[in-house]
């Protein structure tokens, strides 16, 4: 009951369709109930012109052969205005609440994907959602049917005998402990039925993201045989679930049947005068029992409504659990939302970070000044990228302040100050659009071509630009591929800009990935750029012409280059040697060199891996030499 609470505030957006609705809905088991009437006053009619004991005539059989064929039209035309409000307010509920889950979901920081499964998220999206919209939408119809059909029926039976309706209620009291307990059953099984959805959709997506390893390691059979493994425990969940399900319907047939032979039983004997002080003609009789008749489908579907009922309640509460969900890192009452404009310096004042009890970064203090360009290098684990994890905020430390102009980052509204950042990671990730459209891509929230899209309000309030109404600016597309040093590369592509790529990007080789990602953060022209290891997957010679096409961009802003080549670093105003979560040593590149320790290590290892590596190709052209000559 209290998730239906939660459910409430979207179903008020459109109450005046449901309530038009609801009342169509009575008014419709009321009318096609009226046949029955029409029938019982035609049968006795015609009982009493036989026995000479009154008249009919061929005009009042006309008129409610007439009455009984326009109620029948007037129940199909309220149908359908039930269909057109009821069902047509649930699918823009379910609208409502998808748009407004993967609102939240954009809200929620890197601490709740870390743990998230996206099959799982991709499972409550689709298949809880879609039981949600069955339950307010088909599921809230048949409830009305339900109780109107049950109301308007139990009017005519007690109109007709309250005896006879007095028998029929004796079923009811097992009808209600039946459901009570099969519901609970339900609701149960239910549940774990749909975890283990979820668990095989995180699965599958796992295995087709993965595609390329599963290959590579030569193990799709293990994989198929752990599918098989799962899908063989959603078929023994599905079969318990099914095991509580079936009976439910059997049980409403079975007391419908039985309702069906106490009217056939005690209403013969009544019409017989077998009962003193009950009166009952043929025609009531006939009345009551399609009266009773047209109350089978409602009784019979009250197991499949409970069913429905109960899914969409779990399903409702699995989607509540996303909407409950809350961001560690988000705005709050610190939040100064008179900050716009960020320049880029940046102070750590003994900032410490613990995640999960582990010690992860250890009093940095460290001064960026706006335009300088800082390298970051250091074993792997040491907390090189975590560091620029604080200046973004997708992380908050545990103790000191980051600072950037001055403002603690916590004072300063996210979306500001994100807006003033650009981050290459060194596993990027590309959309499975054009390669101008992943270029261009931060461009759009930047520019403000999007508004905010207004959350738990009707879908008829709501107007949003579709995405292709937005082309991208195409100059500074280009002029950040030239710079990223893959514009080249591009041209080469039969449809240039525009080429497709796969899922992830999955078309274009590593380095193509990674400079695709480096020419989308220098489009957006952010005042603070983080370069995290962001030319791993390019040779030297490529990266020696990126940094120099980078000298121009990295201009007047605040640079974090994060890696481990010297040949990227060596150019940086500033350099630290992270470890442990601790700057062990810092400084330009030549102090460093002089200070003989971690970094001279390093740039002493890789020039000797440089020299060794122009050995191996000087000996393979001359054995290559040699092979032409003979």
């Amino acid at each position: 009951m209290n998730n239906f609470r939660t459910l409430l505030p979207y179903l008020r957006l459109h109450r005046n369709q449901y309530i038009v609705g609801t009342l169509a809905v009575f008014a419709s088991n009321a009318a096609v109930l009226l046949p029955a009437y029409f029938l019982g006053r035609i049968i006795d009619g015609l009982s009493r012109y036989v026995r000479g004991a009154g008249t009919f005539t061929l005009t009042q059989l006309l008129l409610l052969v007439g009455g009984m064929v326009l109620a029948t039209l007037l129940s199909g035309a309220l149908m359908m205005v039930v269909r057109r409000s009821i069902v047509y307010a649930s699918r823009q509920t379910e609208y409502e609440i998808r748009r407004d889950l993967f609102a939240h979901l954009a809200t929620l920081d890197k601490h709740y994907f870390d743990r998230a499964r996206t099959g799982d998220l991709m499972n409550r999206l689709t298949g809880d959602l879609s039981a949600v919209r069955e339950m307010i939408g088909f599921g809230s119809w048949q409830v009305g049917t339900v109780v109107a059909a049950f109301v308007v029926s139990f009017a005519w039976f007690f109109s007709i005998s309250w005896r006879l309706t007095l028998t029929v209620l004796v079923v009811f009291p097992v009808i209600v402990l039946i459901l009570s307990y099969l519901s609970r059953q339900i609701a149960k099984r239910y549940v774990p039925l749909q975890e283990q959805n979820s668990a095989i959709a995180a699965k599958a997506q796992e295995n087709f993201s993965g595609a390329r390893v599963v290959k590579g390691y030569a193990i799709e059979d293990q994989e198929i045989n752990e599918y098989k493994r799962m899908n063989d425990e959603l078929i023994r969940r599905a079969l318990r679930l099914t095991r509580v399900e079936g009976p439910l319907q059997a049980s409403m047939s079975l007391l419908m049947g039985v309702a069906f032979v106490i009217v056939l039983v005690y209403g013969g004997r009544m019409i017989l005068g077998l009962v003193p002080g009950s009166p009952l003609t043929l025609g009531q009789f006939t009345q009551f029992a399609q009266t009773l008749e047209r109350l089978a489908w409602p009784m019979l579907s009250i197991g499949m409504i409970a069913n429905m009922l109960q899914r969409g309640m779990a399903s409702w509460g699995r989607l509540q659990e996303i909407f409950e969900a809350r961001p560690r890192v988000h705005d709050d009452k610190r939040t100064d939302t008179s900050i716009r404009r960020l320049n880029g310096d940046i102070r750590f004042e003994h900032v410490s970070l613990t995640f999960d009890g582990r010690r992860v970064l250890s009093d940095i203090t460290l001064h960026i000044p706006e335009g300088q360009t800082l390298g970051i290098t250091g074993p792997t684990g040491s907390g090189k990228t975590v560091l620029s994890q604080l200046i973004t905020r997708l992380t908050d430390v545990t103790e000191g302040q980051v600072l950037v102009d001055g403002h603690d980052v916590r004072r300063v509204p996210l979306k500001v100050l994100r807006e003033h950042i650009a981050v290459v990671p060194q596993e990027p990730f590309l959309f499975s659009e054009s390669i101008a459209s992943n270029v261009a891509f931060g461009l759009n929230g930047a520019q403000g071509q999007y508004p905010p899209i207004p959350v738990r309000q009707s879908v008829r309030h709501t107007k949003v630009p579709a995405a292709e109404d937005v082309a991208p600016d195409m100059d500074r597309v280009r002029r950040a591929a030239e710079i990223a040093g893959l514009a080249s590369e591009i041209d080469r592509f039969p449809a240039g800009y525009d080429t497709m790529l796969g899922e992830r990007g999955v078309t274009l080789s590593g380095g193509q990935r990674q400079r695709t990602a480096l020419a989308r953060a220098i489009a957006r022209e952010p005042r603070i750029l983080v370069l995290d290891d962001s030319m791993s997957a390019v040779d030297t010679e490529t990266e020696s012409r990126i940094l120099q096409g980078l000298r121009q961009v990295q201009e007047g802003r605040t640079v974090l280059l994060i890696g481990h080549r010297v040949s990227t670093l060596r150019h940086a105003d500033h350099i630290i040697v992270m470890e442990e979560g601790r700057i062990v040593e810092q400084g330009s590149h030549e102090a460093l060199l002089a200070m003989d320790g971690h970094y001279a290590d390093l740039e002493r290892k890789q020039r000797l891996e440089g020299d060794l590596s122009e050995l191996d190709e000087v000996r393979l052209a001359a054995d290559a030499t040699a092979g032409v000559r003979r």
